[in-house]
C-alpha cells in the first residue's frame, strides 16, 4: 500500500530524532568517589626520663658561724616550677605563678620560694635581691635546728626555659639561736624533671 508523502516525512523525522532524545535521557556518569585510607594517628612522643645525674645539681657552701659544703641532686624534690606544668598538673598549686629552688641535704637546707607578690617571679632570668625578707621572692635557710635570721643578699637567675633553671647564691644573715654571723653561696643547675611543658 502507498503511504502519503507526509507520513513517510513524519515517520523519517520522528526515527532521526530518536537517537538525540535516547542521549538526552541518559544519566549523567557519576565521578568515582575516591577511597580514602585510614590512617593511625601518630603516638604521642614519650619523654626521656632522666637519670638522678641528668636533673643537675646544687653546690652551697656555708663559712662564718656554720662552716660547710654540700653538694645535692635534682628533681621533683628540688624544683617545683609552675611554668613547666600543664593546666591539669596545676590543679594542687595555689598562688601566684612562680617557682620554687629547693637544695636540701643532710646539713644545709636552701630554699628559694615565692614572696606572694603578682608577677614576681616571671619565666625569665632575674636577679632577685633580699633584704630582711622584702622581695620578690623568699629564702629560708636551715643548719640542722638553727635558722638563718634577717637574709640580705642576693639570687641571680641566669638561666629559666623549658629546659632548664639555673642561678647563683649570695647571701648572708645570723643564726637563730646563736646569733652568729653566717654567709652562704653557692650555684644551681637544675632540669626540669619531666613536667607536662618541659622541653627535653
Amino acid at each position: 500500500m502507498h503511504k502519503p508523502p507526509a507520513l513517510v516525512l513524519a515517520l523519517f523525522a520522528l526515527t532521526a530524532c530518536k537517537p538525540d532524545e535516547d542521549y538526552k535521557n541518559q544519566p549523567v556518569p557519576q565521578e568515582p568517589t575516591p577511597t580514602t585510607i585510614p590512617t593511625k594517628p601518630m603516638p604521642a612522643k614519650s619523654k626521656k626520663v632522666l637519670t638522678p645525674e641528668e636533673l643537675g645539681t646544687c653546690k652551697l657552701s656555708a663559712t662564718g658561724a656554720v662552716t660547710k659544703e654540700q653538694t645535692t641532686q635534682g628533681g621533683r624534690a628540688a624544683t617545683n616550677v609552675s611554668y613547666w606544668m600543664k593546666e591539669d598538673e596545676r590543679k594542687g598549686l595555689t598562688g601566684v605563678d612562680g617557682f620554687a629552688v629547693t637544695c636540701h641535704g643532710p646539713d644545709i637546707r636552701f630554699s628559694l620560694v615565692p614572696s606572694g607578690k603578682k608577677d614576681g617571679m616571671p619565666f625569665k632570668p632575674k636577679k632577685y635581691e633580699l633584704a630582711k625578707g622584702t622581695g620578690d621572692a623568699n629564702v629560708l635557710v636551715v643548719f640542722g635546728k638553727a635558722t638563718l635570721d634577717g637574709v640580705t643578699g642576693t639570687v641571680d637567675v641566669t638561666a629559666f626555659d623549658a629546659r632548664h633553671i639555673a642561678g647563683t647564691i649570695n647571701i648572708r644573715g645570723k643564726l637563730v639561736p646563736g646569733g652568729g654571723a653566717v654567709t652562704l653561696t653557692g650555684s644551681f643547675d637544675l632540669v626540669c624533671p619531666g613536667f607536662g611543658a618541659c622541653e627535653s
